[in-house]
């Protein structure tokens, strides 16, 4: 019997845990591979691509070695209590905190919001061909801030309309972000309540997310939950890797291909 046991652990159990060992050590430190599910890349990524996430990025970046960078392609979790930040799995049937992928459009210490559909880093329009080549986003504005009587009263996101006193836990930062109001609408605040897009000045170590479906409904970001924390990132996809080959107008292409910021990404 013992005999047995040990065959049983020498050549079954043994070399299990050292596979599992092995694919843990590759998946946390070294790459992993994500899968898209949707539609809020479009058209940068579709549904069912695979993608590569590099792992050593995001421990270097834990340890204060690296940054992201904006239009960069983040993996992240968004804040508890959003819409969609839970997920149930498939059969089982039991809930987990889903990822979502996203594009950095603004990093710590930039100036962003969104005006009629256009996203404004430093003051600058973002010139986004990448997207507007190929979707008209929809022209919403972001954030919608009121005030009354000089105070603010209400914050408008893609959600809805949250006074500030019942502001949900994850929109509470970008309230301490935002920066404060023009003089018209603090003149204005003191007759009526007086609305208006604010800007968002993204303190240390916060991201500013977007999807690249700038479409109504076409993705849920930073314009629903707000700013991210550099601790909800969990990556970057690199690469697209699968599938390989794809078939379209043109006849079968490959689809392998690397993913890099866009030139619009690169503001003072």
């Amino acid at each position: 019997m013992k005999a047995f046991w040990d065959y049983l652990f020498k050549e079954w159990f043994r070399q299990v845990g050292e596979a599992l060992l092995v694919a843990f050590l590759v998946t946390t430190f070294v790459f992993t591979t994500v899968g898209v599910v949707g539609q809020s890349m479009f058209p940068t990524l579709q549904n069912g691509e695979r993608v590569l996430v590099p792992k050593w990025e995001t421990w270097l970046v834990r340890f204060g070695l690296m940054e992201w960078r904006r239009g960069e392609i983040a993996i992240l979790k968004p804040p508890e209590g959003t819409p969609n930040a839970t997920a149930r799995f498939p059969i089982l049937g039991f809930s987990f905190r889903a990822f979502f992928i996203k594009r950095i459009v603004a990093v710590p210490g930039d100036e962003v919001y969104v005006e009629r559909g256009v996203v404004y880093v430093n003051g600058m329009p973002l010139d986004e061909r990448h997207i507007t080549d190929r979707i008209a986003p929809w022209p919403d504005s972001f954030p919608g801030v009121c005030y009354k009587d000089g105070r603010m009263t209400r914050i408008l996101t893609q959600q809805g309309d949250f006074p500030v006193e019942l502001l949900p836990a994850y929109l509470k930062p970008l309230k301490e972000m935002l920066l404060p109001p023009s003089q018209e609408v603090l003149a204005r605040s003191h007759l009526t309540e007086a609305c208006e897009v604010g800007k968002i000045r993204l303190k240390e170590g916060y991201y500013f997310v977007m999807g690249d479906n700038r479409t109504l409904g076409g993705s849920e970001d930073s314009r629903t939950f707000g700013p991210v924390p550099v601790q909800a990132i969990a990556g970057r996809a690199s690469f697209v890797w699968w599938p390989i080959f794809v078939r379209d107008e043109g006849g079968l292409r490959l689809n392998v291909r690397r993913l890099s910021p866009p030139p619009a990404y690169q503001v003072p």
